[in-house]
Parts: structure tokens; C-alpha cells; sequence
């Protein structure tokens, strides 16, 4: 087996060769990665193999080309950061695949624990039934302290998005900075990978919460259209990201948004909801499970301390 190596400007990219075919590949990322206990880490994504073998082979490589780099701890799999595809699966119920579930198999988990790696952070999907959505006198309160509040909870304007993304930006870069293994990102490449989806978004699905027309929170929703090609027919409503600035967490405004979007989306025939990739130590797995929302799919990210040797 031999290793063809192609260094760029913040990576390198591995690809194993058997007898001329390409058996695995890996990139390492050691530029614009996450911090770990305030020191910076590399990562390893675009990671694929054939089999067991090649996979340990690779990463063993991997983890040579970062300790030349003067890394010494590595995240995988995760490419670059946690804004593009990162996790593996680690369960599945056997559920379809859900939209925007851009994560490794779960073949990949022993190949990790192989190599030496460890389980970081851990996060699921819940899916449930909208006939059980939460709903109670609290977040009917909540709902008026809201307003009282003049805090307006509007939906998504697709004929201004830009402006909207905008305000999403604004808010997800202040929310999610206690979130594990965050990076910023530049507004430019926020915009860029929102854009892409945009068709896909339907604005009673995506809602941004203001106070003096001052963006405070968002809750970001779309139709599962991967169960068209399954089912021909879509009705699941994923719930993907929820984000309220910190000095508004305690009005439950993120709450009274699900509750508004799962009214929604019952009220226009969807019958269930998936609340997508919660950090499992988050109180977003109680929101789960006031829906009666049950895992389908749990994910990990690995890591491994090469500080040492």
C-alpha cells in the first residue's frame, strides 16, 4: 500500500492506494479548527475506507502529518469545523435518512476505537408524533410575557433572505459560542452555505424573534423532501436548529417558537416532527421529551491526545 499526499494552504489530503486502487482517503485540517481547552486542535474528515485495514492505515497516517504540524489532540470525523459535516452514527433504529443528516456511517465507529480514538461529544434525533406535541397553560403565559415584552416573533422573509440570514448570522455566532467545539465564521461563508438551501425553505417553517426589530432569536424548520423518494408523500417536519441570545433564555421563547411551528405544521397535515442532532447533554434533550420524541439516531465525535509518545 503506498500514500499519495497533497498539501494545501490549511489541509492535507490523504489517499491510500492498494495494488493502484484507491482503498481509502482523509483529509487533515489544521487551520480554521476548533479550540479545545483554549488550545487549537486538528481534525480529520472526508474520511472513507474500504475496509478496517486501510482505515487504521490512514488515520495512523493522519495522526503523523498533525504531529508534524504541532497538533496535539485530534477530533474526528469532522470536516474542518462543526459549520460543515462532522459525527458518525453510533445507533440507528433503522429509521430513513432524514434531510440535511450529512454525517459518516456507522461502520466507522470500531475503525475509530481501533485507532486509538476516544468518545468526545455525544448527540441525537428524536422523532415523534405531532398528536403528542407539547402544548400547556405555562407556554400560553409564556406566550403573553412574550408580547408584553414587545418581543414579535415573525416569519422568515424569503423576498428579503439576505437580510434574514443576516439576523440568523448575528444571532447563531453570539448563541452558539458555549456550544462544544465552536468556531466563528466569516458572514460572507454563513451566507454561502444558507444560500444553497434556500429553495427548501419555506418561510412559516422559519421564524426570528425581535425586540425593537432587533434580532433576539431564531428557530430554523424544513419539510423532511427526502421522504419523497421514500414514502412520495412528506410528513415530517425537522426542527434543526434553535437559538435565543442569553439574555433572553429564560422567557421561553425558544419553546413558544417549537410549539408555534409544530401548530403549523400540524395545521397544514404534517404527522410527525424530528428534533435533529441535540448535544446530549443539552436542555434541548427536554424538549424532546416533553414531545414524546424517542431516538432514532445517536452520533459521537471522537477524539485522541497525541501530546504524548
Amino acid at each position: 500500500m503506498d500514500f499519495k499526499i497533497i498539501e494545501e494552504r490549511e489541509k492535507i489530503k490523504i489517499i491510500l492506494n492498494k495494488n493502484n486502487l484507491e482503498v481509502a482517503k482523509a483529509t487533515c485540517y489544521f487551520d480554521n479548527t476548533p479550540r479545545l481547552n483554549e488550545e487549537k486542535i486538528g481534525t480529520i474528515g472526508d474520511f472513507e475506507c474500504e475496509d478496517e485495514k486501510s482505515g487504521i492505515e490512514i488515520l495512523k497516517k493522519c495522526e503523523e502529518i498533525l504531529k508534524e504540524k504541532n497538533i496535539k489532540f485530534i477530533v474526528s470525523p469532522m470536516n474542518e469545523n462543526t459549520w460543515k459535516k462532522y459525527r458518525v452514527i453510533k445507533y440507528t433504529n433503522g429509521e430513513n435518512t432524514f434531510l440535511f443528516e450529512n454525517v459518516n456511517e456507522i461502520k466507522y465507529n470500531d475503525i475509530l476505537l481501533k485507532s486509538g480514538f476516544s468518545e468526545l461529544y455525544t448527540y441525537t434525533s428524536n422523532k415523534g408524533e405531532l398528536k403528542n406535541a407539547y402544548n400547556s397553560e405555562s407556554l400560553k403565559i409564556a406566550e403573553e410575557k412574550i408580547k408584553q415584552a414587545n418581543i414579535v416573533i415573525r416569519k422568515f422573509n424569503k423576498k428579503d433572505y439576505i437580510n434574514d440570514l443576516k439576523k440568523i448570522y448575528n444571532i447563531s455566532v453570539k448563541s452558539f459560542k458555549k456550544n462544544p467545539l465552536y468556531t466563528e465564521i466569516p458572514e460572507k461563508a454563513f451566507l454561502m452555505q444558507y444560500e444553497e438551501y434556500i429553495d427548501l425553505i419555506d418561510d412559516e417553517f422559519v421564524l426570528i424573534a425581535e425586540k425593537n426589530k432587533k434580532e433576539i432569536g431564531f428557530i430554523f424548520c424544513v419539510p423532511d423532501f427526502n421522504e419523497l423518494k421514500q414514502n412520495k408523500k412528506i410528513e415530517t417536519i425537522i426542527v434543526k436548529t434553535v437559538a435565543v441570545l442569553n439574555e433572553y433564555e429564560g422567557m421561553a421563547i425558544g419553546n413558544v417558537m417549537i410549539k408555534n411551528i409544530l401548530d403549523k405544521a400540524k395545521e397544514r397535515g404534517f404527522e410527525k416532527e424530528i428534533f435533529a442532532f441535540m448535544y446530549k447533554n443539552n436542555t434541548s434533550q427536554k424538549i424532546a421529551k416533553r414531545n414524546k420524541a424517542e431516538i432514532i439516531r445517536e452520533y459521537v465525535i471522537y477524539g485522541k491526545d497525541i501530546s504524548r509518545k
